[in-house]
């Protein structure tokens, strides 16, 4: 509960209380009011929060009534839901449906800001979580709403800002969940797999025996129900696995060997391919707060078979 004890922090802060002169059970209670306001429709239409974690976050799955956006702006956070994980950077706009259970993973600090939506402005937003790049114009009212009152609907002024930042962000080109768990049961006890031993050099073959079904089975209900190829899963789970290594201050050559790769002239080649940057390049223009090109390519390359 990390991060919502750092939402009550910030909410005492527009409610212009004194954190000095708190005790710890009205932390609690400013927290609990935070909740409130978050997962109760009434009060301002969009309800927005800085957001500084000094320490990464543990998952813990939850939902709220509201949707949530998130501008990341320092850090590396992992959101799973049922469907599957969603990689978030920082100069990335997270987007997680009303009601959709998930759990946030965060790999190291984390700064931003969160904007709690009431239902009837997410219709034109994205059914499923997804993530945006960042849009200047929606960063800056994101900005502007964080003095925006919470208790009260918003004002003909702050409704129209509101409703800039939507169409913005229906402008705006979605990138979903990039690591989407298959239905099958026995996929799905390989993709976890997987994720617990992310060096395995298995072929898609020996996976297909390992979980007692045809490799042609197999490649085809991965394709159908992840729209990946086996190995483009495989890649994308690995890439994933190596940014949050990398967040945490792991060396590049300790990463590649981790994952499996022979050389680490192949872990850079594959990292550039698919994320547009070199692992050093990725980190560095995150820390100067620069958005990072689109990829290339539409799909991590299918560098181990």
């Amino acid at each position: 509960m990390a991060g919502l004890l750092y939402y009550a922090n910030e909410y005492r802060k527009h409610a212009n209380m004194p954190q000095s002169a708190l005790t710890s059970t009205e932390c609690e209670c400013s927290k609990a009011e935070l909740l409130d306001r978050i997962n109760h429709l009434g009060g301002a239409e969009l309800i927005a929060v800085n957001v500084r974690n000094p320490l990464a976050m543990d998952p813990q799955t939850h939902c709220h009534a509201r949707g949530t956006l998130f501008l990341l702006t320092e850090g590396l956070v992992i959101v799973e839901t049922a469907q599957g994980r969603q990689l978030s950077p920082s100069q990335t706009i997270g987007w997680m449906p009303p009601g959709v259970e998930h759990a946030v993973q965060s790999y190291g600090p984390t700064a931003g800001c969160g904007a709690f939506l009431t239902p009837q402005f997410c219709g034109d937003l994205p059914a499923e979580p997804t993530s945006y790049p960042v849009n200047p114009l929606v960063a800056l009212i994101l900005q502007k709403a964080l003095s925006w009152p919470h208790g009260t609907p918003l004002d003909l002024t702050r409704m129209r800002l509101l409703l800039v930042l939507l169409d913005e962000l229906r402008q705006s080109p979605a990138r979903p969940l990039q690591l989407p768990w298959p239905q099958d049961a026995r996929l799905l006890g390989i993709a976890r797999a997987l994720l617990d031993d992310i060096a395995s050099a298995r072929t898609l073959e020996q996976w297909a025996r390992w979980a007692e079904i045809s490799p042609r089975t197999l490649s085809r209900k991965f394709m159908l129900e992840t729209g990946m190829s086996f190995a483009q899963w495989r890649q994308w789970a690995r890439l994933t696995q190596a940014l949050e290594w990398l967040a945490t201050g792991r060396a590049v050559k300790d990463v590649a060997l981790s994952l499996g790769y022979d050389s680490v002239s192949a872990f850079i080649k594959t990292f550039r391919q698919a994320l547009g940057a070199t692992p050093s390049a990725y980190f560095q223009a995150q820390q100067r707060g620069q958005p990072m090109p689109a990829s290339s390519a539409a799909q991590p390359a299918a560098a181990l078979e």
